[in-house]
């Protein structure tokens, strides 16, 4: 395979770049708090904000150390953090850095002091605009404009280590917007539907992302900020911050204007005019549907911006009193590729896309159009054939009184043409009374009611519900969370959740000559429709009632792998076995938002592990976690182990492997197979899927889409980290790999992340979506007294 092209582009002369800084060793923060690890973040994040300065902490002989510039004034000392006070020392003396020899031990200084050069000059270019510190850098002039949105591209840049030397990680993002601001007049009575959203407050030229807290009593030409040992109006103190000459909506505002309230990075309340606020829209937002597919980028359109970018705005930075210079060519990789592991359906029909013997042998660009073949196919289809449970369809009342037989009726059909039974998909209809307010709660609350009184046996829901009236922007879905869980927990119920506005944007009434009506798909929407219907069936139906599609045929080098996941108080795991055949998956409350105390991780590993140990000996297990690997659970996992094995239920020889998946980045990397021909322009593509780069010996780049599957973009592959164990780590990206193959959520196309993380984002998605469970109880509680009295 020829070298691909990254999006990294290497520093050229980092012999002339160094740096002073000063060494603060670190006391009353000790590696045994649960806290460690967010203390050290969150240190490092307020000490940043209060210098201005790159701020890095380091450990140096066994102990957390803060790094600050040398020029920079002395830090502040005590300094308060959670269940903890931290102490700065300085130790004697100021140190140099050399950007051209470094070692592993100065790099996270490098990287930091280098990230922070980048901040200043861009942030100077009146061109641009970043919603808060560390984030991309959007152009100001929207590239798209349409219902309302203004959709706003731009770039992310990562300062990054590359062979030998360090680098620019650059890639292009997208942000939407509201074209017009908060009303310039807000009222009170109007504030209650934005409190708490998000903002593009233009302050001038300057532009930043706020949260919106309250809403002032006063005008912004009574409300008084100090100035220079006075106190002005909020309108004077804005046109005297800004830059000349000033823009017209600062301009053109009224002394009247509404005053809103937001909080800075370190937690002081600030002032803003509300007609300066522009809202910030979410990709959810169906204003924002239709720009959607203009953030999609091609590989040669994103590789040109990236390039356009780096010479017009990259070239030249200053790093003190020298000037920053980028090769005009990034960095090129060597890749290699996986082979797609062999797939087993039912009927024990195996295909291949690496020619085994026996099997049905497919090309891999026909691979995900003959894996939904096969699940048609009668002599084939699903591997886990055994019959459905009992089945319930919950809708609306409104929904069954009108389209909703007719919707029974086409999901039926959806579900028996992808897994025939002997007597098919009949779910026992249940209605409740959506007739109420539409807010997550009251619509809840009827769902819960009717389930409890109908869904009295043992089995599996289908929940059709509204877009509530209460739902806020860039917030998750309350009332599927509600539903989800309460019938989980209540009445041991897994369920789904469908919305209704689909079928009532393709379902119409047809009027017969007889005089009868009946709902029919309307013809324009019948293709999206059948669509629509498919997917209910695969991954609302079957997948909730754990009937897989496909597994694997060729075996793991692991004999368990586990996926960890944590989300809004809710740890979820997900084991596969040798096959991909056996999975299980549990999710349990935890305290930590983010990070799982040891005594957790090694009670839920245990308990899994003792499960998948009844049916196969487990000689090697790896874990996959889902972003960081926190110390408090690598030493949970371990100790998992250790005792499993003193009791007995693992061999004496178990050993146990861990990796950090890491799914989002500042800026991504990418690879591009570029290809030059003499006179001709460059053709840039997609690399394959299963190509991977070995960037060094604990981390790896892992291509699980790629240009067999046509599906629009740029790859972003998964970055990969080996955190230890005996397994070699080219085979735990091999499994990982072949893990992604089990598209069961989609069976044509490809899919980025590996099963375990898959079915753990499923299962979080449900139990851990937060709603008001208080107002909940409440307006239960006070119905109930309603209907006795």
């Amino acid at each position: 395979m020829t070298a691909l092209e990254t999006n990294v582009f290497p520093i050229t002369n980092l012999a002339e770049l160094s740096a002073g800084y000063r060494l603060y060793r670190v006391r009353g923060l000790r590696s045994e708090q649960g806290e460690f690890f967010q203390n050290q973040q969150a240190l490092v994040r307020r000490l940043s904000y209060r210098l201005q300065s790159p701020v890095a902490i380091v450990t140096h002989d066994g102990e957390p150390h803060v790094v600050i510039r040398e020029d920079d004034p002395e830090p502040p000392s005590p300094i308060p953090l959670v269940r903890a006070t931290a102490y700065l020392d300085r130790v004697p003396g100021d140190l140099r850095l050399d950007f051209g020899a470094r070692s592993p031990e100065t790099d996270p200084i490098c990287l930091r002091f280098l990230q922070f050069v980048l901040q200043e000059p861009l942030r100077r270019d009146a061109r641009l605009w970043q919603p808060s510190s560390g984030r991309p850098y959007f152009f100001k002039d929207p590239c798209y404009e349409q219902h309302g949105v203004s959709q706003y591209r731009g770039f992310a840049i990562r300062a990054v280590l590359t062979p030998g030397g360090l680098g620019l990680c650059v890639d292009v993002k997208h942000a939407f917007g509201s074209q017009s601001p908060l009303p310039v007049r807000l009222a009170r009575r109007e504030f209650r539907r934005w409190q708490g959203q998000h903002c593009i407050y233009r302050m001038g030229h300057l532009w930043y992302d706020i949260r919106l807290a309250e809403i002032s009593d006063l005008t912004a030409s009574e409300e008084l900020i100090p100035l220079d040992g006075r106190t002005v109006p909020l309108l004077e103190w804005v046109a005297a911050e800004c830059r000349k000459p000033i823009p017209p909506d600062l301009a053109n505002l009224p002394a009247d204007a509404a005053v809103v309230y937001y909080r800075n990075n370190q937690d002081d309340q600030r002032a803003a005019p509300a007609g300066l606020c522009y809202p910030v829209i979410s990709t959810q937002d169906p204003r924002a549907q239709a720009l959607q597919r203009e953030t999609i980028l091609a590989p040669h359109e994103r590789h040109k911006m990236i390039h356009d970018f780096v010479r017009d705005h990259l070239q030249g930075l200053r790093f003190g009193a020298v000037r920053l210079r980028l090769g005009a060519d990034p960095v090129r990789v060597c890749p290699q590729m996986f082979q797609v592991p062999d797939l087993r359906f039912g009927g024990d029909r195996v295909l291949s896309v690496r020619g085994s013997i026996g099997a049905q042998h497919v090309g891999l660009d026909q691979l995900g159009r003959t894996r939904l073949d096969c699940l048609r196919d009668k002599s084939a289809g699903f591997y886990v054939r055994s019959p459905l449970d009992r089945q319930y369809l919950v809708l609306p009342q409104s929904v069954a009184e009108s389209w909703g037989e007719a919707f029974r009726a086409d999901l039926r059909r959806s579900v028996d043409d992808l897994f025939p039974q002997e007597h098919g998909y009949a779910p026992e209809l249940v209605t409740y009374n959506d007739r109420v307010l539409r807010t997550a709660v009251r619509q809840g609350r009827e769902v819960i009611q009717a389930v409890q009184k109908h869904c009295t046996k043992p089995g599996y829901a289908v929940v059709m519900t509204h877009h509530t009236d209460d739902r806020r922007q860039r917030a998750e879905d309350q009332l599927a969370a509600l539903v989800l869980r309460e019938l989980r927990e209540r009445f041991d119920l897994p369920a789904a959740v469908v919305h209704s506005a689909t079928g009532q944007e393709c379902y119409a009434l047809e009027n017969g000559r007889n005089g009868g009506s009946r709902y029919q798909i309307r013809h324009d929407r019948r293709g999206r429709f059948d669509g629509y219907l498919r997917n209910v069936a695969l991954n609302k139906v079957l997948l909730t009632n754990e009937r897989w599609p496909f597994v694997l045929a060729t075996p793991l080098h692991a004999d368990v792998i586990v996926g960890v996941d944590v989300k809004h108080h809710t740890a979820g795991f997900t084991v596969v076995g040798k096959h991909g055949s056996e999975v299980r998956t549990l999710s349990r409350k935890s305290r930590q938002k983010e990070m799982l105390l040891a005594d957790q991780v090694a009670t839920y590993l245990m308990e899994l592990l003792r499960a998948e140990a009844k049916y196969e000996e487990i000689h090697t297990i790896v874990l996959q976690r889902d972003g960081r690997l926190w110390p408090s659970e690598r030493a949970g996992a371990r100790r998992a182990v250790e005792r499993l094995k003193a009791e007995g239920v693992l061999p004496a020889d178990a050993t146990l492997t861990m990796l950090e998946v890491s799914k989002t980045a500042p800026a991504s990397l990418r690879l591009f197979d570029v290809i030059v021909e003499p006179g001709k322009p460059a053709w840039v593509q997609n690399p394959e899927v299963g190509t991977y780069h070995l960037a060094d010996a604990t981390d790896a780049y892992l291509c699980a889409t790629g240009r067999a599957f046509r599906r629009p973009g740029t790859v972003n592959p998964l970055h990969v980290r080996f955190v230890e164990g005996p397994l070699p780590f080219l085979n735990c990206l091999s499994d990982l790999y072949a893990l992604t193959t089990l598209a069961w959520t989609r069976p044509e196309d490809c899919t980025r992340d590996p099963i375990t993380i898959k079915l753990n984002d499923r299962r979080l998605g449900e139990d851990a979506g937060e709603y008001d469970s208080d107002a909940l109880s409440f307006v239960a509680g006070a119905g109930d007294a309603e209907e006795v009295a």
